[in-house]
């Protein structure tokens, strides 16, 4: 634990807390040891080195080496992971719609979420997107599809993902494994 002047941060050696990133906010919940008091966990951030740190107010009651249960807060958790989802889903009824607009970037975060496109659509185009974007989300709805969370080499994410949803440049698509979440069998690489 580290005291970071109004919070306290945790680190443990393996977690279930998802921290934000990717657009989606962090995980809340708590964590305790036995005989201890719980730590109440309000952020949970990755630094750069990988380190997932669990922050809280109050100074956390357990040990370097005990033994800890993190509890999530279940229905923080479904509500993010939904908003999150629905985000992936906009793509697809976006796709299904016809509209060739590139995906740039996910927000996740209520009130306010969002998905932004890059390229432009006159005030027409955008007024009769509405109502058939609508109905394609409608159908995906009722269809339950499935979702589908992949991962592979930053250099392989078209044999998973259109090209719509990539960089034209292949040294854009980066190093390293990426994450794809594919819904109705439309991949998109995914940070959240």
């Amino acid at each position: 634990a580290e005291n970071g002047g109004a919070c306290w941060s945790v680190a443990l050696d393996s977690t279930c807390f998802h921290p934000q990133g990717g657009g989606q906010p962090a995980d809340i919940g708590f964590i305790a040891s036995k005989g201890g008091d719980a730590f109440a966990v309000s952020m949970v951030k990755k630094d750069q080195g990988g380190v997932v740190w669990h922050d809280g107010m109050a100074k956390p009651s357990f040990k370097l080496g005990s033994l800890v249960d993190c509890v999530v807060d279940d229905a923080c958790r479904i509500k993010n992971a939904r908003v999150h989802s629905a985000g992936h889903l906009i793509d697809v009824a976006m796709s299904r719609c016809g509209c060739t607009l590139k995906p740039t970037k996910g927000y996740h975060f209520t009130p306010g979420a969002y998905v932004e496109y890059d390229g432009k659509l006159d005030a027409a185009e955008r007024e009769a997107l509405v109502p058939k974007l609508q109905r394609a989300m409608d159908e995906l709805i009722a269809q339950s599809i499935v979702t589908q969370v992949h991962t592979v080499d930053a250099q392989q994410l078209d044999s998973l993902c259109p090209p719509s949803a990539l960089p034209e440049k292949k040294e854009l698509w980066g190093q390293g494994c990426v994450r794809v979440v594919c819904v109705g069998g439309l991949g998109c690489p995914c940070g959240g």
